[in-house]
């Protein structure tokens, strides 16, 4: 989740070219959740105005409603850390969460966010990935925060039109949907930056201008063809990695690359964990090109091939969340892909 969020959101009755059957199984199963969930007051079981599309959905919450996208739980403190690191939510309304009930970023924070105070939860989610022996504060009185974008503008993201304009956490600019530091169990400081996929594919092909992309190239092509890149060239050129889901997944490696190379809270290895379920066949297929499939069958395929540092880029599978100890009940309930279908 970071500057280019150009997927197209999948909704029943406004598919895109191909569909990703992953995302059909929630348009589904979730709808049925809304139905049955004690979480939600009765006037938020209807359909939805999305406000994209001006139209309503059983996806979607009723506008009115769309804070309560996040759990209970989740909601007060989620809404209220966001606003205090000024982070601003996807398909926002009113200045609070989307409405729309497979929104990845309320999915992750709806995962994620008891972590910001609980150390032990973090072990219990990743430790199977990254070898975490103790889980360092990565922000005041904070285990784990969200939409990180470091604290230097490597890539000259916030300069727009000749001026600074800054960068904002979560929007215009590379960040990682969240992130925590932790020590391993050799007493190395490590950081690790999570970008969360849900239901996301990139299947149609995004066509792009050519002075935009001059505008991407002259940001990262310094970085990939340093001699410390995380990602070759030898496989694709720069220009066939600015098709999503390529562009977000270099610019967060070259990020990452970054923050270890200048020990940023002195973490000596950087890694990027990727949440994403095996099951999600449309972001696997999401090959835009045919140079891009001539090198494999699956994103995963072509993005092992332009890494250097395979072990700077690690999978986490969603259903380690499936879990009450991880989460908690209604999160489980909630996001279960069989859940409430028999």
């Amino acid at each position: 989740m970071n500057e280019s969020k150009n997927q197209r959101t999948t909704l029943p009755g406004d598919e895109p070219r191909q569909t990703n059957p992953y995302a059909s199984i929630f348009n589904r199963t979730l709808p049925m959740w809304k139905r049955r969930t004690a979480t939600l007051p009765d006037e938020a079981r209807a359909k939805g105005v999305y406000p994209k599309h001006n139209k309503a959905y059983p996806i979607c919450l009723p506008v009115e409603f769309a804070s309560h996208n996040l759990l209970p739980e989740v909601r007060a403190g989620a809404i209220s850390l966001f606003k205090e690191l000024d982070i601003p939510w996807h398909d926002s309304v009113a200045d609070g969460p989307s409405n729309h009930l497979r929104d990845s970023q309320v999915q992750c924070v709806n995962a994620l966010f008891a972590m910001v105070a609980d150390a032990e939860r973090i072990k219990l989610a990743f430790g199977g990935a990254v070898d975490i022996a103790e889980v360092l504060p990565i922000e005041e009185g904070r285990f784990l925060t969200f939409e990180y974008i470091g604290p230097t503008d490597y890539f000259g993201e916030g300069v727009r039109g000749g001026k600074d304009v800054g960068r904002r956490r979560g929007t215009n600019c590379t960040s990682v949907d969240a992130t925590f530091l932790y020590k391993t169990s050799a007493g190395v400081t490590e950081l690790a930056l999570i970008e969360w996929k849900f239901t996301e594919s990139y299947l149609d092909v995004k066509e792009r201008s050519a002075s935009s992309d001059a505008v991407r190239i002259g940001r990262y092509a310094g970085d990939i063809a340093a001699s410390d890149s995380p990602i070759t060239l030898d496989v694709l050129p720069i220009e066939l990695l600015l098709d999503e889901p390529f562009y977000q997944l270099m610019r967060q490696q070259l990020l990452a690359k970054r923050l270890e190379r200048d020990r940023v809270l002195d973490a000596k290895v950087v890694r990027v964990l990727h949440v994403l379920a095996p099951e999600n066949a449309g972001y696997q297929d999401s090959l835009a090109r045919a140079e891009h499939r001539a090198l494999g069958s699956s994103v995963d395929d072509v993005w092992t091939q332009l890494l250097r540092t395979p072990d700077r880029f690690l999978h986490v599978e969603p259903k380690v969340f499936l879990d009450p100890s991880v989460t908690s009940d209604e999160y489980v309930d909630r996001y279960s892909p069989g859940a409430g279908s028999a």
